[in-house]
């Protein structure tokens, strides 16, 4: 490995980072002061939608842009650059069509906090909405729109599938691309060389990581000075005509972020070779194809395995921890949440890599047994912050009573516990377990023979063997991910 690869790779995920973050915050600014200030017709269920891309894997629609930005049989290519959807451009779309949720959902839960009143206020002495959210609503709001940004920024710097294969091809590396290299090279050479990468790109990550948690204890700080005084809802800005517009430009970038990346991959899935759409043509072998495929069959036998025992085991653990930090006030739990944060931000690769270098100083090499511990380190703070926020749903006149009646800690788990907080214990289990089904940053770099998941045989298939099976298993993920995160949010409520 050269210093000047090592020096491009780290400048293109930097910029990779700043872009994405960049972007995603532009549109989730603007989502977000949409859904919640504005009159158009649908905002309601457009507010929940635009929250879906936070559950989609981004390779998924990585594999879509290729269908619709391949230069040369691509269905868009004629409104694309000459290298279509491959290279920086590229991969900065693709990542900040699922990034932007992170500011969106920061920023609408900001604005949902904000109290109306000041900006009331503002209303009432003159000022324009534009006035008002340029002065009043944006300098109360920017640490949830910096967060949110810095999610977005490591968000796009962990990435491994979307630089794969949108910037591999046309030898665009990242760090974590980069890592991928130098660790199927084999031996002990690549995975040194694999360290020394994971530590440029585990500063990278540190850094995001560190203002994100400042940016959060400065929310807290301000919450209720901004919220304290909140008596009454936001009276909503009234856009007339043009909120046909709003609306349709709203339902059309959701079609463009979801709808079309689905109905392309649909399309792949059914053309008998790849870059032929014709519909006369179009069949289900693909299909067939995927699905007697032994690797195909082993691996979901394997990812299913893994997502429902390590999500089992997360979701339990999780409660257990948000039992003693909430109820029990064990500072130790607490710290344990919080520090579980600490994984679950840093880049898979680096993650990765760490197990691997863990592994082989153990001399263990069950890559069934290093994924599950990958995957639990990774998502075990999903199970604990989700129910740790839910604990205090339960009110302690509740338990007083039960206890005063005689009932054991058992028995106040069956009866009041576990009936209260079924909801979110199977939300906390979705949220792990989808993208552990789905998983391939740490998959890819773990899995050995006869440990293959479902990311490394769709990864596999992509790149080396059969793109129009790849699009049709792509399509059933993708599918799954779709159904799986509309299904938690079919009682969302949003104002």
């Amino acid at each position: 490995m050269s210093p000047n690869a090592l020096f491009e790779a780290t400048i293109r995920t930097l910029g990779l980072g700043i872009a994405t973050a960049v972007l995603s915050g532009t549109v989730g600014l603007l989502c977000a002061w949409l859904v919640t200030r504005t009159d158009f017709t649908g905002r309601r269920a457009i507010s929940s939608l635009l929250s879906v891309p936070y559950a989609l894997p981004s390779y998924l629609l990585g594999m879509a842009w290729i269908v619709l930005g391949n230069p040369t049989v691509g269905l868009l290519k004629d409104f694309l650059p000459p290298s279509g959807a491959y290279g920086f451009w590229g991969m900065v779309w693709v990542e900040s069509s699922v990034a932007f949720a992170f500011p969106y959902l920061e920023l609408r839960a900001g604005f949902d906090r904000l109290d109306p009143a000041l900006e009331e206020a503002a209303r009432m002495s003159g000022s324009s909405p534009v006035r008002v959210f340029r002065d009043v609503s944006l300098p109360l709001l920017w640490p949830s729109l910096v967060n949110g940004m810095c999610l977005a920024f490591l968000y796009a710097i962990s990435a491994f599938g979307v630089p794969a294969l949108l910037g591999m091809p046309v030898r665009e590396f990242t760090l974590t691309t980069l890592i991928y290299s130098q660790i199927k090279l084999g031996g002990l050479a690549g995975i040194q060389s694999g360290l020394q990468i994971c530590l440029i790109l585990l500063v990278l990550a540190l850094g995001a990581l560190g203002l994100s948690w400042y940016l959060t204890r400065l929310q807290r700080r301000r919450g209720g000075a901004i919220a304290g005084a909140k008596s009454s809802r936001p009276s909503l800005v009234a856009l007339g005509n043009v909120g046909v517009f709003v609306s349709a430009g709203l339902w059309g970038f959701l079609g463009l972020v979801i709808a079309l990346p689905w109905i392309a991959l649909g399309m792949s899935a059914l053309a008998p070779v790849a870059g032929k759409f014709d519909p006369a043509l179009w069949t289900l072998s693909n299909f067939h194809s995927v699905l007697t495929l032994p690797d195909f069959q082993n691996a979901l036998v394997n990812s299913t395995l893994l997502t429902v025992a390590v999500a089992t085991l997360v979701t339990v653990g999780g409660f257990l921890l948000a039992f003693a930090a909430t109820r029990q006030k064990k500072r130790w739990a607490a710290w344990l949440i919080e520090f579980l944060g600490i994984p679950f931000a840093t880049p898979g690769t680096v993650l990765a890599i760490a197990v691997i270098f863990a592994a082989t100083l153990a001399r263990l090499d069950e890559a069934l047994l290093l994924l599950a511990f990958a995957y639990s380190l990774k998502y075990a703070a999903v199970g604990a912050r989700a129910l740790a926020q839910a604990f205090p749903q339960v009110h302690p006149a509740l338990e007083e009573a039960a206890r005063i009646s005689g009932a054991s800690k058992r028995e106040l788990l069956l009866t009041i516990w576990l009936p209260l907080l079924a909801k979110n214990l199977r939300a906390a289990w979705i949220l792990a377990a989808l993208p552990m089904f789905t998983e391939l940053t740490m998959s890819v770099l773990l899995t050995g023979p006869g440990a293959q998941t479902l990311g490394t045989v769709l990864f596999d298939l992509q790149e080396y063997r059969d793109q129009p099976s790849a699009a049709a298993l792509a399509w059933l993920l993708l599918t799954l991910a779709l159904g799986a995160s509309l299904v938690l949010r079919e009682k969302e409520r949003p104002t």
